[in-house]
This record gives structure tokens, sequence and C-alpha cells, in this order.
């Protein structure tokens, strides 16, 4: 059985009329693309917020770092309003020691030394925070059988699904509940379904484009199961 992968999604604060919302926006862009590229993803919050199901969904499934430019903490309190408890928050003034001064700038492209010294502590927060939650023991562990739960930093348990792909069984963290979810929309489990369906769990988990048609088969049978099992 492979190992279940898991993310981390980072909800930046999307505030405009801070310097420290763009700092929060450019420490967030440096976890993802420099210090911890590919374990971690970022939602958009104005979507977020919107109820978009998608960005929604992966923050109850996945542990969510959330950073905010101020102490109003939008992004931590709307996070926590659609989708529960955060596993951590991030917020660039607590973080800054008194020897960084920001210039106040919001553009980016006119942001001074202080402002980017500020985005790189902020970023090395983020990705501890990241690694933090990455390191627990559950997340290293073999996922043992279907509708086991793996751990989540936020103390919550996370139902874990199998597919089989190609012959072999491939575990995916939140399964069981993407399926819900989909299941409650009024999903068929029909071949017309079957993008839908990686289309969605490919939000969670990583899917080789070489694989996508055996997943989209293999999740499709999976759906099936779960729909006649809970019907």
């Amino acid at each position: 059985m492979e190992q279940a992968e898991l993310k981390v999604g980072i909800i930046s604060c999307s505030g405009e009329e801070l310097c420290e919302g763009t700092i929060s926006r450019l420490a967030t862009r440096k976890v993802l693309e420099e210090l911890r590229p590919g374990q971690t993803v970022t939602i958009c919050l104005p979507l977020f917020l919107a109820g978009d199901e998608q960005e929604r969904a992966f923050a109850r499934f996945h542990p969510t770092i959330t950073v905010d430019g101020c102490d109003k903490r939008c992004a931590q309190k709307g996070t926590e309003t659609h989708s529960g408890p955060v596993s951590a928050s991030v917020v660039v003034t607590e973080v800054l020691g008194p020897e960084i001064r920001l210039s106040g700038e919001r553009s980016c492209r006119k942001l001074a030394e202080p402002d980017r010294a500020a985005v790189d502590a902020g970023a090395e927060r983020i990705a501890a925070e990241a690694e933090a939650i990455l390191g627990e023991p559950q997340f290293a562990e073999e996922a043992p059988a279907e509708e086991a739960t793996a751990g989540c930093s936020c103390s919550l348990s996370l139902p874990v699904g199998e597919v089989a792909i190609d012959g072999r069984t491939v575990s995916v963290v939140g399964l069981p509940l993407i399926f819900q979810q989909l299941a409650a929309s009024g999903v068929k489990p029909e071949p017309e379904s079957a993008n839908r369906l990686l289309e969605v769990v490919k939000i969670y988990h990583s899917v080789e484009p070489a694989e996508e048609a055996a997943f989209a088969a293999g999740l499709l049978e999976a759906y099936r199961a779960y729909c006649a099992t809970h019907s």
C-alpha cells in the first residue's frame, strides 16, 4: 500500500490596504515555491469566503495554516467559521521583532529592505509550522486500511479511503468525506462522473499525468462501492 499523501493548505490574508497584507502573500508564496514546495498548497481566501466548495472542502479535510497581516485575523476567523479550527495561525505583526520597521509600502515591486526581511521572517515561521504538522508521526506512517484514520494537528481525524490503480492500492486521505460530499450534491456513480471525481481528488492528492486515466477509473469503481453501501 502506498503512503497516504497529506499536504498543508495555506490561506493568506488578502488585505491590500496594509503593507503587512502584501508581506503575508509574499511570505506564503515563498513557502510554496522555495521552502516547502510539493508539501504545501495555497487556498484562495476570496473564493473561500465566497463559498467555493473545493476551497472549503480542502480546509476541512487537510491541516491548514492561516497567515494574517494584522491582529484582526480575517483569514483565521473566516476559515474557522466555514471549515473548522485551523492547525496553525501566523500573524505578521506578531512575528516581526522591534528591529524590523516596515516602510508601509503596499506594492510588492516597491518594498524596502526591511519589508523584504519581514517577508523572509514570515516565510520561515510559516515553513516551521508546516514542518511541525508534517513531522507528526501519524503523517509518516502507512495508512493501515480503508476507513482508518490519519491524525491531524488540529486534533481531528481524517478517514482514509483506498483506490485500486493498475493492480496496486493507493490510499487517499479524506476520500470517504469527498465521496460523501459528492453524493450529497447529486453526483451519480456513472462513467460521466469519472473526470469530476478525479478533478476533486487531485485537489488533495497528487496524481501523475500518465496515471490520470487509471486513477479516474479506480475512483469511479470506489465511488460506486461507496454509493452502494451508503444509499
